[in-house]
């Protein structure tokens, strides 16, 4: 499509803004996830305490407060709504607010709305859910802070840690197994229900999981 002459900046269309990660949802995103647009299989739950790349800032932080995010592809942060040969986007007319704010040579739209209303998973689950409490009890159990320090501590040779730490990623990796299992909903779902699972943000740490029957073993890389 020809992009009309302008003395304004025009959005190239290269599809970098997009491969650095889809958008964080906001309250005006609401419709779309009401209406299907965006179904929940296609989101993810970043969970607070968990460690994050900032596109505004251009820097990795730790989330204060949960952030719901369209998924990547292909496990990266590629959007999945783009198209990586057209560097088309399937939702571009009922695109998310933030792609709608993002400019590349213009962030201030989006750095003004970047933490503000943002969508959280209670917001989509009404009160009385019988998954509310489930995602809860996983919070509780398995909360990103805590993981970071137990693994910290077993690197460090603290053997109680590394049990502690195992216990949490059996506990996170049956949970996601089990809910599909007994409820019959779509595997896709864990993402949203219970953020990302623990082996992949421990992978972030470079702490490699591996299976070992009823129980799991680290390789603390360096």
């Amino acid at each position: 499509m020809q992009i009309p002459t302008t003395n304004e900046p025009q959005c190239r269309r290269c599809g970098q803004c997009c491969r650095s990660g889809g958008p964080a949802l906001h309250v005006q995103d609401l419709p779309l996830i009401q209406d299907g647009t965006i179904p929940l299989a296609d989101i993810v739950t970043l969970r607070a305490g968990e460690w994050v790349f900032d596109q505004p800032a251009q820097n990795v932080v730790p989330l204060e407060t949960e952030m719901l995010k369209i998924k990547g592809r292909d496990g990266g942060w590629t959007c999945i709504y783009l198209s990586p040969e057209s560097n088309l986007c399937a939702v571009y007319a009922t695109r998310p607010a933030e792609c709608e704010a993002l400019f590349c040579e213009d962030t201030g739209p989006l750095q003004a709305m970047y933490a503000r209303d943002r969508l959280t998973r209670a917001d989509l689950l009404p009160e009385g859910h019988p998954l509310r409490e489930l995602m809860a009890e996983h919070d509780r159990r398995c909360d990103p802070r805590r993981m970071e320090a137990l693994a910290q501590a077993a690197r460090e040779g603290d053997r109680e840690a590394g049990e502690s730490l195992k216990e949490m990623v059996v506990y996170d990796m049956e949970l996601r197994r089990l809910v599909p299992e007994k409820s019959g909903m779509a595997p896709e779902l864990n993402d949203f229900l219970f953020g990302r699972p623990l082996r992949v943000l421990l992978g972030a740490m470079n702490v490699k999981v591996y299976d070992t029957g009823d129980t799991v073993r680290f390789n603390f890389q360096a």
